[in-house]
């Protein structure tokens, strides 16, 4: 089942662009690194910087690489690190690169290569994978301060830290059990998502977990987030968390199963009130299934946020998707949806197997004025992976929604040597006429990200090389940057 998922998977990230371009408007800028850019890529702006994590069957890496010089040179990792990301630390004129370990969190100074401890901490991570460097979201400004904070999970708790004035930080432990799953007798432990909304509608962020049909709420005050949690009920009829977990082996028929679970915390409408994104699965049998997004559009109350039992939106699409994107594609402050798909029967794999591809599909449904979406697509696109079943590996194309506050969006898609570029059209989202820009492409185009990188307004595009890619570009990042 996950095998046949992960064939689906295709990242599509939503970046800015100022006006519509033509192919002349970018900047292409490549730098080499020392080891594959095969990990997670984090851009900190007032460093003017790109990290880039690597990684091999027995070693691990991470770059800095100078957007001024457009060269790269190592960071030594700590043996305790397990994730990074940037925090603004105080003290500090700029974002820092911080690391989350065994023992704590940690900052790096690039002026003497050295890292700093910013605090201990104990988590759900007791022990290192030393093959591995992943970028992890555990930084955020909880109480709008402009100083970073923490969020920790562990086996019993998600750990707050509130960074203070004087660089100090105030501990909040917020009470919630890990899930835990049992295949054998290796456990396997998984974290609650924390999901960040304003309940009572204080300007405070609080955060709340979602157990079974409800919501574990911890309410933030002015000295940080109360000891004990309200449990909201929810009423939107969720899949227990025991049945909701699909695994073979459980003796569970997969017809017509059908599971509803709680799939993201939003401002969709632009209402400044969080509304809740609930995604049903749908399964055929265990190797086809159709996923619908029903959206419940929040409402302030006496009590707090109230939610119909009812969707007040409803998105139905077709086959196994990866992660979807809510983003505004049209300009009207509302975010629309769209997603990469792919339907699999035993035709698909069949042709998999034999022609080592498996056909993909990236549907869009804008956000009407009432709320609701199309029943359909109002514009499909296609997109075909390559499927090495020698090399168990399955190469991506790059595809990109390119999003700007101030222009239609357009539609960016990695063939063979070049980008092709899709501009807009207000009928269907996109025309069906493309500006091709000469541009290497990456096998796995999962690994490509999108930043500002030379801080004009305008979104840039990163693409990520491997050792599995031509000599020629191996090991490199490649900037697409927008003029």
């Amino acid at each position: 089942m996950m095998k046949l998922k992960y064939l689906a998977v295709l990242v599509v990230t939503a970046i800015m662009s100022a006006e519509p371009l033509m192919a002349s408007e970018f900047k292409q800028v490549q730098v080499q690194l020392e080891h594959p850019a095969n990990g997670d890529t984090l851009f900190i702006p007032g460093a003017k910087a790109v990290l880039q994590s690597g990684h091999s069957s027995n070693s691990r890496w991470l770059s800095w690489v100078d957007l001024t010089t457009s060269t790269a040179k190592q960071v030594p990792i700590p043996t305790q690190a397990q994730f990074f990301h940037k925090a603004q630390v105080k003290g500090q004129p700029n974002e820092q690169l911080v690391v989350l370990g065994v023992e704590g969190i940690s900052y790096f100074k690039p002026e003497d290569n050295s890292w700093q401890r910013l605090l201990n901490t104990e988590s759900l991570y007791r022990t290192v994978d030393a093959k591995r460097l992943l970028k992890l979201d555990f930084v955020y400004d909880f109480n709008n301060d402009g100083l970073s904070d923490f969020i920790v999970p562990d086996f019993n708790a998600h750990h707050v830290y509130l960074q203070q004035q004087d660089g100090s930080f105030s501990k909040h432990s917020l009470v919630v059990d890990a899930k835990s799953r049992l295949f054998d007798e290796n456990p396997d432990y998984i974290s609650r998502n924390a999901r960040f909304l304003d309940w009572n509608a204080d300007g405070r962020t609080d955060i709340a977990f979602a157990i079974d049909d409800s919501l574990l709420l911890y309410l933030q005050t002015e000295t940080g987030f109360l000891a004990k949690a309200e449990v909201i009920e929810l009423g939107l009829d969720l899949t227990p968390d025991a049945l909701a977990e699909v695994r073979g082996g459980d003796g569970r028929s997969f017809k017509g199963l059908s599971i509803k679970r709680l799939y993201e915390v939003k401002d969709l409408n632009n209402d400044t009130i969080a509304d809740l994104i609930v995604r049903q699965e749908q399964f055929a049998d265990a190797v086809e299934q159709s996923y619908s997004y029903r959206i419940h559009y929040g409402q302030t109350g006496p009590g707090g946020l109230q939610f119909k039992a009812e969707p007040d939106a409803l998105i139905n699409t077709k086959g196994i998707q990866s992660e979807p994107v809510f983003t505004d594609l049209n300009n009207d402050k509302r975010l629309d949806f769209f997603t990469p798909a792919a339907e699999f029967g035993i035709g698909t794999l069949v042709r998999a197997l034999l022609a080592g591809t498996a056909n993909m599909e990236l549907q869009f449904f804008p956000q009407l004025q009432s709320g609701k979406f199309p029943d359909k697509p109002v514009y499909r696109q296609d997109a075909t992976a390559q499927v090495s079943i020698g090399n168990a590996q399955v190469n991506l194309p790059v595809l990109k929604a390119l999003v700007s506050d101030q222009a239609p969006a357009l539609l960016l898609i990695g063939d063979e040597d070049h980008l092709k570029v899709y501009q807009s059209a207000k009928e269907k989202l996109f025309s069906s006429k493309s500006i091709r820009l000469k541009q290497a492409i990456p096998l796995n185009g999962m690994l490509a990200s999108t930043a500002d990188l030379d801080q004009n307004g305008k979104m840039d595009l990163i693409l990520p090389f491997t050792h599995l890619d031509p000599e020629a570009v191996r090991n490199q990042l490649h900037f697409i940057l927008q003029q």
